[in-house]
């Protein structure tokens, strides 16, 4: 069977926004083709969705996720946190080709966030939209209903309950939040099921290591992917976290804070990212020439400091810096 729909998905499991029940609004045709079978009477005890996308829109990325069906102009309300996939041709780690054949391994039960749902008793569904870079684009949500056979369906497992925070502030799965050039933001995560997770950088923008995580430009999107693998009681469960990368700051290395009448001293030569500084003074206390200053009269001798910026990596530098001369 042959569906037009905008987005794609194949066998992976990664965070969705497809939580709690959102108001959208009308949504313009999809733009994406998918085919699939089956879709219906699928076995309770274990089904195979297998499927493609002909067409995947240009730009973007899509999330699949086992749902819900939502009432009509609105987000679904209930969505599987382990039956997801996140389809993009970006090749950032966890996410599939839009070219790729698609598996989606859906369940009788759904368990999210928000609640439960029996899936043989209530209508549900692959729900398509846009990825976490068009949170608020509506235009290629999609509803793809499915069905069971009658049966005994297998034992849902509840998902793991993932805590992450970065420089100790809490951050929500798919909601953004926002990281600078060099700037190193220290990890911490806790799972509800004691499982170790697996932590990884999904972007080659940003990196993870030894529970630090730092960006590498000065502009785009990076996202930490984070995932455990399951066990008797707990499904494996997925989380995605983005970070919106602004320019860096450049600072200037620790130097001598006073300076006596006649005396000198040399200030940084360059910014902690390698810019050449250039300093300038119309104090009357003191005097400034190719990085060293003079102390003249006793007072406080404010200098400016000055370096270029370089594009898509970190701000110009504009630093004024009060000096006692004594």
């Amino acid at each position: 069977m042959k569906i037009n729909i905008r987005r794609s998905a194949i066998t992976i499991v990664v965070s969705a926004l497809l939580t709690g029940f959102i108001s959208a609004p009308l949504a313009q045709a999809e733009t994406f083709a998918f085919s699939s079978s089956p879709l219906t009477n699928l076995n309770p005890a274990g089904a195979t969705i297998n499927g493609g996308f002909t067409k995947f829109p240009a730009g973007k990325g899509l999330y699949i996720s086992q749902c819900v069906e939502p009432v009509a102009g609105a987000r679904p309300a209930i969505c599987s946190e382990t039956v997801q996939v996140w389809v993009s041709d970006s090749g950032a780690p966890l996410t599939v080709k839009s070219t790729s054949a698609i598996t989606i391994k859906p369940t009788a039960t759904i368990t999210g966030r928000s609640g439960s749902a029996d899936c043989t008793k209530v209508s549900c569904g692959l729900f398509f939209q846009v990825d976490h870079l068009g949170r608020n684009d509506f235009s290629e949500d999609k509803f793809l209903p499915i069905t069971f056979a009658a049966g005994t369906a297998a034992p849902a497992l509840a998902s793991d309950v993932i805590t992450v925070t970065a420089d100790e502030q809490v951050l929500t799965k798919n909601v953004g939040s926002n990281i600078s050039y060099r700037k190193a933001i220290k990890i911490a995560i806790t799972t509800q099921s004691g499982l170790t997770p697996e932590v990884i950088s999904a972007t080659p923008d940003c990196t993870y290591a030894a529970g630090v995580f730092t960006a590498l430009k000065g502009s785009g999107v990076c996202a930490l992917s984070v995932s455990t693998p399951g066990n008797a009681t707990t499904a494996p469960t997925s989380a995605n976290y983005p970070f919106f990368v602004g320019l860096g700051e450049q600072s200037i290395a620790t130097f001598a804070t006073s300076v006596k009448v006649g005396k000198r001293i040399t200030l940084p030569a360059e910014t902690t990212f390698g810019e050449k500084i250039t300093y300038r003074t119309s104090s009357k206390k003191c005097q400034v020439s190719k990085g060293i200053l003079k102390g003249i009269k006793k007072g406080s001798c404010v200098v400016t400091a000055t370096a270029a910026g370089k594009v898509d990596l970190w701000k110009p530098l504009v630093r004024n810096i009060s000096i006692p001369v004594k």
